[in-house]
C-alpha cells in the first residue's frame, strides 16, 4: 500500500477517470463530488479512517464521483491487485475496506441518481439531531448533535453475544432485545436542496412525522420538512425517539 499527501483544494481524483484504487483517510477531510469539474457542492465529506473509492476493487469502471480534498489530507491507497492477493492472506487488516464496500453498495447508486437530478444545495441548511426520550438522551449532547456529514448514518452497536457488524454507522445506539434498532438501521442523505431519511433495510422501519417507512413498508425514503421532524426508530412505542431540526439561513 502506497502513502500518498494532498493539499487542501487539490483533486484526488475526477469523475470518469480510470478507477484503480480505494483509498482510507489517515487524516484531513475528503468531500465527495457529483461532477468531474470539482465545481459541485458536496455529496458527501469523509473523515479519518473512512474508505472512498472503494468500488475500483470489484470492478474497473471510471469513478463515478470525483474526490476533492477539502483539507490536506494523508491517504493509503490500495490496488485492485493487492486487495485480491491480501484478501485471502490477511483479511482481518482490509476489514476496513469490505465494511465500506458492503455500506456503499447499498447507498451509491441512488445517491448518485439524485445528485445528477438535483438542484444545487443551499449552504445554509443546517441539521441538528435533538433526544425526546431518556433512553435517546444516552446517547445524544444535551444541545443536540449537529449532522456535519452525509451520508449519515444510524445503527445498533453490536450487543456482547453478537459478532462485530461489517458497518459503518455515525450514530450507534446500544440497544436490549427485543430490538427496536437494527445494526444499519437509517440515514440521513442530502440530495440537493433537501435532506432525506432512509431505511437501510431495518427489520422493524421507523415513523417520520407519524408516516411509517421500511419495516416491510413500500416506503423507503422521506424529505424532512423545515423546522422540527419527529423520527421514531423501531415500532411507534420505541424509546429511541428523536427530534431533527432542519433550519435554512
Amino acid at each position: 500500500m502506497e502513502l500518498l499527501e494532498f493539499p487542501a483544494g487539490s483533486i484526488i481524483f475526477h469523475a470518469g477517470d480510470a478507477s484503480t484504487s480505494a483509498y482510507l483517510i489517515r487524516s484531513g477531510t475528503v468531500e465527495l463530488l457529483s461532477d468531474s469539474s470539482g465545481s459541485a457542492a458536496p455529496l458527501a465529506q469523509l473523515g479519518p479512517g473512512e474508505v472512498f473509492g472503494e468500488m475500483s476493487l470489484i470492478e474497473e469502471r471510471p469513478h463515478a464521483l470525483t474526490a476533492r480534498a477539502a483539507s490536506a489530507v494523508q491517504l493509503s491507497s490500495l490496488t485492485r491487485g493487492e486487495f485480491e492477493l491480501f484478501l485471502t492472506a490477511d483479511p482481518a487488516t482490509f476489514r476496513i475496506y469490505l465494511t465500506a464496500l458492503f455500506e456503499r453498495l447499498r447507498t451509491l447508486s441512488a445517491q448518485v441518481g439524485a445528485a445528477k437530478a438535483a438542484p444545487p444545495a443551499t449552504s445554509g441548511l443546517t441539521v441538528t439531531i435533538h433526544p425526546l426520550t431518556r433512553r435517546a438522551a444516552a446517547t445524544l449532547p444535551r444541545e443536540g448533535l449537529p449532522v456535519t456529514k452525509y451520508p449519515f448514518r444510524i445503527g445498533r452497536a453490536a450487543a456482547d453475544d453478537e459478532a462485530i457488524p461489517l458497518d459503518v454507522n455515525d450514530l450507534w445506539l446500544i440497544d436490549q432485545k427485543p430490538f427496536n434498532i437494527s445494526r444499519n438501521h437509517a440515514l440521513l442523505q442530502r440530495e440537493g436542496d433537501a435532506v432525506i431519511v432512509k431505511d437501510r433495510g431495518s427489520w422493524l422501519g421507523m415513523y417520520v412525522n407519524d408516516v411509517q417507512i421500511g419495516g416491510g413498508t413500500a416506503v423507503h425514503q422521506m424529505t424532512l420538512e423545515d423546522g422540527d421532524n419527529i423520527l421514531v426508530l423501531g415500532n411507534r412505542m420505541s424509546p429511541y425517539q428523536f427530534r431533527v431540526h432542519v433550519a435554512r439561513g
